[in-house]
């Protein structure tokens, strides 16, 4: 099994970075900076499927065909296609309420599954953390929370009017900003309550990761 700190210097930069006042229309809280350790890391996401694990897979096996494969691929979807325009609906510009999202080859060592959401244009700032999904029951609907899960803080998060959970894409106007969507497959169980802030969440994810999945979607305000 690959170690859980290959994930460190993308997840933890990702999330320790202040977000910079220009990039939503809303003051972000502000993160710690990284930890010295965190400066490199050699393993990120790859593009909507990737495999961790050090384990045998069942394509290694006598016999195994490319099907096979494929069937164990750690991926996560969307309701665009990776790299494809964000509906209004889950923005500051609409209803504001997060995306359906599903995953299918989630590791038969996870015990649980985390989702990471960033602004890539605006320092990672934060938008979604959400951790305690069960990786047997692959789908979250649109603008839930499943019972048992854990949301952390957001970006938009501040000591005199705290935020929690979904928080979705408001980039400045006339400007187009990229997000990144992360899942992650754990081998422990989050010991964190709701309302922990990103930077906790995160170093927990980061400590028991065993896969990785990513999508991007694009958003711009008019």
């Amino acid at each position: 099994m690959v170690r859980t700190s290959r994930i460190t210097g993308v997840l933890l930069g990702c999330v320790l970075a202040v977000a910079a006042l220009s990039a939503c229309r809303h003051d972000g809280r502000t993160l710690r900076p990284a930890l010295p350790t965190q400066d490199g890391s050699v393993f990120t996401p790859t593009t909507t499927t990737t495999i961790v694990d050090d384990a045998v897979q069942p394509s290694e096996l006598p016999g195994a065909t490319t099907t096979d494969a494929v069937a164990i691929a750690f991926s996560l979807q969307l309701p665009w296609a990776d790299g494809g325009t964000i509906d209004t609906r889950f923005t500051c510009n609409g209803a504001n309420v997060s995306p359906a999202i599903s995953w299918i080859g989630a590791s038969q060592n996870a015990v649980e599954v985390a989702l990471v959401v960033t602004d890539t244009d605006a320092d990672n700032f934060v938008h979604w953390v959400i951790a305690g999904l069960d990786p047997k029951n692959p789908s979250v609907s649109e603008g839930s929370v499943p019972v048992g899960a854990i949301e952390g803080a957001n970006g938009f998060s501040t000591a005199a009017a705290p935020s929690v959970g979904w928080k979705g894409p408001c980039p400045p106007a006339g400007t187009t900003h990229h997000y990144r969507f992360s899942l992650y497959a754990l081998e422990q169980q989050i010991e964190l309550p709701t309302g922990s802030s990103a930077e906790d969440l995160v170093l927990a994810i980061d400590s028991s990761a065993i896969g990785a999945a990513q999508v991007t979607g694009v958003y711009g305000t008019p």
